[in-house]
Formats: structure tokens, sequence, C-alpha cells
């Protein structure tokens, strides 16, 4: 997790994810998951979402 200053390691890809998913909504930050070619494969915002404006 960037940001925290230690990275952490996970025996599965799922639990990765899910530790990363609970921080994150502790966090009220926003969680990047990537993929193996490192370009982003899903983003989930946690909190601080922008209202929604017309327009």
């Amino acid at each position: 997790m960037r940001g925290h200053g230690r990275r952490s390691l996970y025996p599965s890809e799922e639990e990765a994810i899910a530790a990363g998913t609970e921080k994150a909504n502790q966090d009220k930050v926003e969680l990047l998951i990537h993929g193996p070619d490192g370009q982003i494969r899903e983003r989930n915002s946690f909190g601080n979402d922008p209202r929604s404006i017309k327009g």
C-alpha cells in the first residue's frame, strides 16, 4: 500500500485486495488495483467522492 511507509505480502491476490479494501475504507482513500501489466484494473473510492454535478 503506497503512502503508509510499509509494504505487506499476502498469500493470495484475493487476500491482498480484501486487506487493501479494508484499509482504504478505514482511511477514506482511493484504492487502485493494478494488473500484471501495471495498468489500473480496478479503482474504488471510499469517503471523499465528489458530489454529483449536472453539466
